[in-house]
């Protein structure tokens, strides 16, 4: 079995490194999306529970603040989530085009270090064959 050179490996581990950079990034832009979801519905239970002015006891007054604060809470731990999130997005999104970067340099490494066994290679050959030539030349046929 022929033996990988250092630079295919290293290409490997670069395609593999940016497998696992891609799945990241798709888990954390799934989570933004739901959070950005959650954030909307909050924003509109809150739109639906602001205290409405006319008949109202002291008992669903203390009820209907109750419940906004805790809505508010969760609304402002959801965009607080969303700004780490989409932090998170950029961090990842900058490391993933990193590891592509570097994939590409040591893959054209790689064809670099394959050009040039080649051409050794063919060098190699046509060296011997005129070695050859030479060889007949000398003794004839």
């Amino acid at each position: 079995m022929k033996q990988k050179s250092i630079y295919e490996r290293y290409t490997l581990k670069q395609q593999i490194n940016i497998a696992k950079q891609a799945e990241a990034m798709e888990t954390l832009n799934s989570e933004l999306k739901k959070s950005r979801e959650l954030a909307e519905q909050l924003t509109e239970i809150a739109k639906q529970t602001e205290i409405k002015t006319g008949d109202t006891n002291a008992m669903s007054l203390r009820s209907s603040s109750w419940y906004g604060t805790k809505v508010q809470q969760q609304l402002e731990t959801t965009e607080n989530r969303n700004k780490f999130l989409e932090k998170e997005v950029n961090d990842t999104r900058k490391i993933l085009a990193k590891a592509v970067h570097r994939k590409n340099k040591s893959l054209e490494s790689w064809h670099k270090y394959e050009a040039n066994k080649q051409a050794i290679k063919e060098e190699r050959i046509d060296q011997e064959t005129a070695s050859r030539k030479r060889m007949i030349g000398k003794f004839g046929r």
